[in-house]
């Protein structure tokens, strides 16, 4: 009798257990279907089995099915979902996805690991559509304004900026117009690849549909220029289709911006078209009481196209492979009568992403991109009202690259391992003058190639212990770099050629999160992160009115160690998250331009290694859900950024680093009831300095923009954005005369927004 009832335990255990097809179909609350939401069963830590639902939101998965089994769907922007199924005889489902209630409960990507965000173990900070839509910036990079730790370099924006000083730099780790942030266009970098800084008007506005913000040092993932963290912006749409989105708005300093997205698939194919057009008059960047005869309006133009073709095949949406070209151009006036700039830039790109649940999922990307950039440099008496050529350049680059990406789950841990490729061109050719006369013919620059591997380990280490490992190795060579010079009234050309020279850098991280109870947890990380100097940096010279900053083709990478702790927290029934942490970055070999002379009337710098900086600090983020219509959020970062060693300047060991502001404080509120929406945000910055020696000194501000919208009907909305509302003519730059931001700044516009429903 023992003998049969054992029999019959075992009989029935082998049928509880006996693998099954489940089938369902996922929806929002709208009814309309999510498609590409990620479908896992799981028995206890171990993810039994792994799937993506289709454009039509159905999804077919087949899995052993035991006393602990439950089934979890993951999608961006809603919460996430999860059924036992161990009890349940139930074997097909219509799921309907709820909103996130808050932030921490978005699912991100930035990290290489799709988690939600109160259980990522890193500083992140996601940016919905909903925001981006309430949002007064007309840029992009005005936008993520609004995350504390985000700048640029001189606290200007790209709108009346040069490009050279758009690098991204997020939790102050350096100061000069080269990025520390790798930024990434649907997985394909907008870092100039030649100068490092980046190019936001190459995404049209309109077409952008998430960004994901990684602060802290990336680069076991994302490679060079991830020192400081990493910026994902995303396009395209998840749930709709097809898409038609057209905005357009007009204002003061006679501004005028179009752009229209459209994404449409039929059968198996699909086609995404964005364009974007904006102009302005600009305003005068010298401050009123310092300006001259030479001071003219900033201003700037452009254009720009994304065109993406994809196929889709097999019985998942991720299955697919695709082509897409990008143009850009656009033309600048910096500010006097002489100087501007223009740049031309186009790229073709390609990918495949293949799905096998026996070997995993693999993503390959490829990219072959040209660019000229154009620029002409004076030099300005010291009353601003005379004004005459120093250099006119053209800077020709290209570019290619690719990269494999596989990923594979594999009981509790979630494997991820790739290799890139890259190699870069560039050359700077000037014309020299002297009072105004062309005196010589430079000519500098060389070659870059890169090639990097890296592996990734997401452990579920227990129930409520998660474990991240990774390492990548990057190698690059620099060669066939040289610089010549001719002097047109002899005819002499005098010739540098630079030894080619390489480097590699080990980027590890390590990264664990815990689980104290359903709302609360803590994590701890540390990774070593590097920025390879680029060829501007080694080979081209540059002047910003009368300071002129050197080359320095002996420069090193980049290095930096970031640790840093925190927790996230839920509450009040979810409408309450917060998050905080410490960081502590030390970076080896900065680079920085360091003063090599000044006077009255001209100051002379080089980027240099500077020995050592150290940036330390505490990070807030947090959001309150008022109301379904009313929503509170902040951010706050205190960071100490100084010198902490330089063997060749002692002079300058406990100086601030450039361009670093101590305190930053980010605002927003949001109120949307019925057709009508109001949002605020605000941003406040404690003094920086302009220069290494500390003696330049932007003085601290406020600002505010304010947005408000009225839908019409379903589909067309009016809205107004006033950016300054405070009209605070605060210090951008000290060069050495004082340059200020824009003045209070009005538009109105109309959108257009047509979705399958």
């Amino acid at each position: 009798m023992r003998i049969l009832s054992c029999l019959s335990i075992t009989l029935l255990a082998v049928l509880i257990s006996t693998a099954q097809t489940i089938t369902g179909v996922v929806v929002d609350t709208h009814g309309s279907a999510i498609r590409d939401a990620e479908i896992a069963v799981r028995d206890g830590t171990t993810v039994e089995s792994r799937t993506r639902t289709n454009d039509d939101g159905s999804f077919s998965i087949v899995a052993t099915i035991g006393p602990r089994s439950r089934l979890s769907v993951v999608a961006r922007g809603f919460a996430l979902f999860e059924r036992s199924l161990a009890n349940d005889s139930v074997r097909s489902f219509t799921i309907v996805l709820q909103p996130a209630e808050v932030t921490g409960d978005v699912t991100v990507s930035i990290t290489g690991i799709p988690t939600r965000l109160a259980e990522t173990p890193a500083s992140v900070v996601a940016l919905d559509r909903e925001t981006l839509e309430t949002t007064a910036a007309q840029t992009t990079d005005d936008l993520l304004r609004q995350i504390a730790g985000f700048s640029l370099f001189r606290r200007s924006s790209s709108k009346t900026s040069n490009p050279t000083t758009q690098g991204a730099n997020l939790r102050g780790l350096a100061g000069s117009g080269a990025s520390r942030a790798s930024v990434l266009l649907d997985g394909l970098s907008l870092n100039d690849a030649f100068g490092g800084w980046t190019y936001w008007s190459r995404v049209p506005r309109v077409a952008v549909e998430r960004i994901e913000v990684l602060r802290g040092g990336a680069s076991s993932l994302y490679g060079t220029s991830a020192l400081s963290g990493a910026i994902a912006i995303e396009t395209g749409v998840s749930d709709k289709d097809p898409v038609l989105r057209i905005e357009t708005s007009g204002g003061t300093q006679s501004s005028f911006d179009a752009g229209v997205f459209g994404w449409y698939s039929r059968s198996k194919w699909s086609v995404s078209v964005a364009a974007e057009g904006f102009q302005t008059a600009g305003y005068i960047p010298a401050a009123e009481d310092e300006r001259g005869l030479a001071d003219t309006e900033a201003n700037s133009r452009h254009g720009s196209g994304l065109v993406t073709i994809q196929r889709s095949f097999g019985s998942q949406l991720s299955n697919r492979v695709f082509v897409r070209g990008n143009l850009f151009g656009e033309r600048r006036d910096n500010g006097t009568r002489l100087t501007n700039n223009r740049t031309y830039f186009r790229q073709a790109a390609g990918g495949a992403d293949l799905s096998n649940s026996r070997f995993g999922t693999f993503q390959l990307r490829s990219f072959i991109e040209t660019q000229v950039y154009d620029q002409i440099f004076s030099a300005i008496s010291n009353n601003r009202n005379t004004e005459t050529l120093s250099r006119i350049q053209r800077v020709p680059s290209q570019a290619k690259g690719a990269s494999l990406i596989w990923s594979r789950p594999l009981k509790q841990h979630l494997l991820t391992g790739g290799i890139e490729y890259r190699e870069v061109r560039g050359f700077s050719d000037e014309t020299v003058f002297a009072n105004g006369i062309a005196n010589s013919l430079v000519g500098s620059g060389g070659h870059e190639r890169s090639v990097s591997v890296f592996f990734q380990d997401a452990w579920q280490v227990a129930a409520r212990l998660n474990l991240h490992l990774g390492a990548r190795f990057d190698q690059w060579t620099n060669f066939g770099a040289l610089s010549a010079t001719r002097n047109i009234a002899t005819g002499i050309t005098a010739t540098t050629v630079f030894p080619d020279r390489a480097e590699n850098s080990l980027s590890p991280r390590v990264a664990a999160v815990y689980e104290i109870d359903p709302n609360l947890s803590i994590f701890a990380s540390y990774n070593r992160s590097f920025r390879a100097p680029t060829l501007n940096e080694l080979y081209r010279a540059f002047r910003v009115g009368n300071v002129l900053t050197l080359a320095n083709a002996d420069l090193d990478a980049e290095r930096a160690d970031t640790f840093e702790s925190g927790l996230n927290y839920s509450g009040l029934k979810r409408r309450v998250w917060l998050r905080g942490n410490f960081f502590h970055a030390a970076v080896s070999d900065p680079v920085v331009s360091v003063t090599l002379s000044t006077t009255p009337a001209f100051t002379t710098r080089q980027r240099r290694n500077v020995g050592r900086t150290r940036a330390a600090g505490v990070e807030f983020d947090g959001e309150f859900r008022v109301r379904p219509d009313l929503k509170l959020s902040a951010g706050y970062l205190f960071v100490d950024s100084r010198v902490s060693a330089f063997p060749a300047s002692p002079d300058l060991v406990g100086n601030f680093v450039p361009q670093v502001a101590r305190h930053q404080m980010t605002f927003q509120a949001a109120y949307s009831p019925s057709r009508l929406s109001i949002a605020l945000q605000g941003r406040i910055a404690g003094r920086q300095f302009e220069d290494d020696l500390n003696s330049l000194k932007l003085r601290p501000y406020l600002t505010g923009d304010v947005f408000a919208s009225y839908r019409l009907t379903e589909e067309v909305q009016i809205f107004t954005a006033v950016e300054n509302i405070l009209d605070t003519r605060y210090d951008i730059g000290l060069t050495p005369n004082l340059t200020v931001a824009a003045p209070r700044s009005l538009r109105a516009g109309l959108r257009f927004d047509l979705l399958k429903r």
